[in-house]
């Protein structure tokens, strides 16, 4: 029984990357002729690579960023790297793009901590600069707002 354990789950993994790439396929043609149809697609693609894989991190970053940018479903999207944070806290651009979702939802103070986090561990030069100034931006909107420094 061990032995066929070890197939069964290399399939999983096996279908679980091919229906992301799928979902990637369709995100690059939605991104490259503005069809939304497309980014609906990957959607449902990232969704079934989910289905094979419910701990797939990158899957949930990714449909996560899809469902505020290009959908326009932020509470969607919170979810969705919600998750992808708590089965990888290395993704840091989950916290980035979570911020980006409050900030959507006029959900100002939750946007500050999301960048505030993201401060902490992101090292891309342009991409903090981004969270320092929606920081600075965002407390305006905030009574109280603690702004790190």
């Amino acid at each position: 029984m061990k032995l066929l354990s070890v197939p069964v789950k290399l399939f999983k993994a096996l279908m679980a990357h091919s229906y992301y790439m799928i979902g990637i396929v369709h995100r690059y043609i939605g991104n490259s002729r503005g069809v939304r149809w497309e980014y609906e697609a990957a959607i449902d693609a990232f969704t079934r690579a989910l289905e094979w894989k419910p701990d797939f991190a990158q899957v949930y970053l990714d449909r996560g960023i899809l469902y505020w940018r290009e959908i326009d479903h932020p509470r969607k999207a919170i979810h969705d790297l919600t998750i992808a944070l708590n089965l990888d806290p290395t993704l840091v651009e989950a916290q980035f793009n979570r911020a980006i979702a409050h900030q959507q939802l006029r959900e100002y103070a939750e946007a500050i901590a999301d960048f505030q986090a993201y401060l902490a561990v992101g090292e891309h030069p342009y991409w903090r600069e981004h969270a320092e100034s929606m920081i600075r931006e965002l407390s305006e909107w905030v009574p109280n707002a603690k702004v790190d420094s």
